[in-house]
């Protein structure tokens, strides 16, 4: 995801929770304890997820001529350049980077066998 995308996200995730802040301030005592429950659960899903724009993802890098390592970033641009900075080089040109998944990386290591 782009840094870009990730504040748009951030944006959107704040304003859910400030909503159901608000929701859950006003209707306590009003609703049954399930329809309070789950306003709360909603709002612990929010908080993980605007957590969660700011971790670091493991991003797999493909090389020119073949080949692919990882990195580690909190977004796709930061990914790009942690690559190309410590591996591009004389022998290497990183060609992209992508965010890393299980079938990715099971494809990758099957290089291996």
């Amino acid at each position: 995801m782009k840094k870009s995308e990730i504040a748009l996200r951030a944006n959107h995730y704040n304003s859910r929770i400030e909503a159901l802040k608000v929701a859950v301030s006003r209707v306590c005592g009003i609703v049954d304890e399930d329809n309070l429950m789950t306003l709360q659960i909603m709002l612990t899903e929010y908080f993980d997820k605007l957590e969660s724009l700011s971790n670091d993802k493991e991003y797999m890098i493909s090389f020119e001529n073949g080949g692919w390592n990882t990195t580690y970033a909190t977004n796709d641009e930061d990914a790009l350049k942690f690559a190309k900075a410590e591996y591009d080089g004389e022998y290497t040109k990183v060609a992209s980077v992508r965010l890393s998944t299980p079938d990715g990386m099971e494809a990758a290591l099957r290089s291996f066998y």
